[in-house]
This record gives structure tokens, sequence and C-alpha cells, in this order.
């Protein structure tokens, strides 16, 4: 009798291992193939927590036309000013949809503001989703976010996007003891 429970008990506690263990969550790579195969529209895109694959860092840097003045003395004075922004996103940073843009790209924000976004893309349908700039050179690739040009710096261009999947496996078993028949 105690057998009995014993055997039920680690049954039904294998069950459970077997489904927790079943719906298991990961981080996959945004893909072409993934979008079109889970039928992932701008309103479904708009509602996936998405993921950068490395760091980025953004700069922009102004300079201001130099001043020319003579001090007291007669000294030429030259001055200039110059300011730099950079902007940094860290890898893992949880962003969302805020736009598809031409079909294949879309444009994630990690900000609080939905007008400073990446742009992500496949356009020739390779795999994942890469960020995407204007005009690449020398690893430094050439944006426009909230409205103002920035240069992404090198190891940017490797960044993706990336997503969390949770696949959840639902096994159903029974067991059936024959008690035996005996003639009537």
């Amino acid at each position: 009798m105690i057998s009995k429970n014993i055997n039920k008990a680690l049954f039904i506690l294998s069950i459970g291992v077997l489904t927790l263990m079943t719906a298991c969550q990961s981080t996959t790579p945004f893909t072409n193939s993934v979008r079109t195969k889970y039928n992932l529209d701008e309103a479904k895109l708009k509602k996936m927590q998405f993921y950068i694959s490395s760091d980025i860092s953004l700069q922009r840097g102004e300079r201001s036309a130099e001043g020319q003045e003579l001090d007291e003395d007669g000294k030429l004075i030259v001055s200039s000013t110059a300011s730099l922004d950079n902007i940094s996103v860290d890898g893992k940073t949880p962003g969302v949809c805020v736009k598809v843009i031409d079909g294949n790209k879309i444009a994630v924000s990690f900000f609080e503001t939905d007008d400073q976004y990446l742009v992500f893309g496949d356009p020739n349908n390779r795999g994942r989703y890469n960020l995407m700039g204007a005009e690449w050179t020398n690893g430094k690739g050439k944006i426009t976010f909230g409205g103002k040009t920035y240069y992404i710096m090198p190891g940017g261009a490797s960044a993706y996007l990336k997503f969390e999947m949770k696949k959840i496996k639902d096994y159903k078993s029974t067991n059936t003891k024959a008690k035996g028949r005996k003639v009537n």
C-alpha cells in the first residue's frame, strides 16, 4: 500500500518536472523566417519585447565657427567651441518596436520616446535583423537618431535584434492497470 502511494507520488512529481523542463524560455535572433513563420505583422511586432545583442555606441560632434578678436594688449585671440554627444545602448537592453519601415525593417526604441529609435533589418534576407545605417565607412555607420545625425562606432555593426521565445509542450500520460478477469 505504501509502495503504491510512493509510486504515485513519484509519477506525479516526474510529470511536473517534465512539464517544467519542456516550458523552456530562450533568447532567439529575430529573422525574416521567424517573422514569416509566426505571421508577425506590425501590430504583433509592437507587442513583442526585443533585446539588443551587443553594446552600441553612437557619437555626434559639432564644432562652431572660430571667433577672432583682439584683447587689450593687441593679441589675436582665436576661439572655437565643440561638443561631443555620446549615446550608448548596452547589450541585452530591452526595446520595443515603434514602427515597421518598408515592410522588412523595424524601428526599435530602447529609450523613453518613440522618436529615438534604431533601425534593424534584413533587406537581403540573409538571416537576422542587424543594425542598419545609411552609410558605412571603416566600421562606422551613419544614422539619423532623434532627428540628428549620429555615427555608430566600430563594433556596433555586429549588433542584431533578439527576442524571447517560450515553447510550451503539453504531454499527457495515462496509466491503466489491468485487474484481471475471471470466468462467471
